[in-house]
């Protein structure tokens, strides 16, 4: 699917807009209640399957899975977005991978888990809490981020357990125009896990569902997302194969924001010519 390369005029363009806020308001009603309906219907059949947590936790992640690719899907068919995917190949065969991306709009880890058979994510605490969503990321055992003391430990675990973690080493979502800043969670997970690097570049033309716009300021066109998925990494070879003894997390952190500011920079000049 393409995205639009130029605005419609006239009263076309202004039902299109109309007809997007609408589908944009019925996408988020539908997250938000999808949630709670799985969280009461679906989620407690778990208990029907045998006593075995990870069994049912995979089951729960697949579910979420396969709930996440159809959003993308209606959001795609209705016309409120254009999705545009290099290097699937590079997610489907990923295991024990961190999966590091920028953090543009509000839909990435929609977007990235919909793609991931196996997926682990860290989460925001007050997720767990939530009405729509507290349920299902309980049942899939998602990771809370307000434990610092375990959240490096939890987070190794899962990847020692043949999970693929999905981090956003910015910590949140970016602020269009504003230069990246990655925090040391990231590294400090890559190098106590000593697992593969999976780094996945994300951008959305116009922007949209940005930390500095609410769902409701659409833009005058369908935004596109695309997303690239690169070849696994490691962390001794981001920074030049140095002794293991100067893998620092700060070191690596610098090494991972220079490493995707320099691949975005490319996408991005070569998505202009």
């Amino acid at each position: 699917m393409g995205a639009m390369t130029a605005d419609r005029r006239g009263p076309a363009a202004g039902i299109n807009y109309l007809w997007r806020l609408a589908m944009t308001a019925l996408a988020f009603t539908a997250f938000g209640l999808g949630g709670l309906v799985l969280a009461a219907t679906v989620f407690p059949l778990r208990l029907l399957v045998p006593a075995r947590d990870d069994l049912r936790c995979r089951i729960m992640r697949r579910l979420i899975q396969r709930a996440f690719a159809l959003f993308v899907r209606m959001m795609c068919v209705s016309g409120i977005m254009s999705l545009d995917v290099k290097g699937a190949e590079h997610l489907r065969r990923a295991r024990g991978c961190l999966v590091l991306a920028n953090h543009p709009t509000l839909i990435d880890v929609v977007v990235l888990i919909s793609l991931l058979d196996s997926a682990d994510c860290v989460v925001k605490s007050a997720l767990w809490d939530s009405v729509f969503l507290g349920g299902v990321v309980r049942a899939a055992r998602y990771i809370r981020n307000d434990d610092s003391e375990r959240l490096v430990e939890d987070c190794t675990a899962s990847l020692r357990r043949g999970e693929n973690l999905v981090i956003f080493p910015e910590g949140t979502r970016s602020v269009p125009g504003r230069p990246y800043t990655f925090l040391r969670g990231a590294a400090h997970i890559a190098l106590a896990s000593e697992c593969a690097i999976l780094p996945v570049l994300l951008r959305c033309t116009p922007s949209t569902l940005s930390k500095q716009e609410p769902w409701y300021r659409i833009p005058s066109r369908r935004f596109h997302f695309s997303l690239e998925a690169q070849d696994e990494i490691s962390a001794g070879a981001l920074l030049g194969d140095v002794d293991a003894a100067s893998l620092t997390s700060r070191r690596l952190t610098r090494a991972l924001q220079a490493y995707f500011e320099q691949r975005l920079a490319q996408t991005q000049a070569a998505a202009t010519t």
